[in-house]
């Protein structure tokens, strides 16, 4: 498992690294908002997980390829939210 730590500010756009696994985001507190986008080059039955520590109220998920299922549109402190990509449909699927 990849795992990619980083602190992230509200309205910042961070860039998971393309094998990463799990994107953990340590913020002191709530962050406002906050854009992910999802690894660019996925290989089949890889898994992407998001932890935020303080929580995220406005997520904007993007995927540079296929298409994400279930798309979160927050997420509570403490809490991991996680999809697997599917090469054969070109999908993320929401497993978490």
């Amino acid at each position: 498992t990849r795992t990619q730590q980083t602190t992230q500010t509200s309205g910042t756009n961070p860039t998971p690294d393309t094998q990463d696994d799990l994107y953990v985001i340590h913020e002191a507190g709530v962050t406002a908002s906050l854009a992910i986008p999802f690894p660019a080059n996925p290989r089949n039955a890889q898994q992407f997980y998001i932890h935020s520590v303080g929580g995220i109220t406005t997520l904007t998920l993007t995927a540079a390829v296929g298409t994400i299922l279930s798309i979160a549109t927050i997420i509570t402190a403490g809490a991991t939210i996680g999809w697997i990509y599917n090469q054969g449909s070109n999908k993320w699927y929401k497993i978490r």
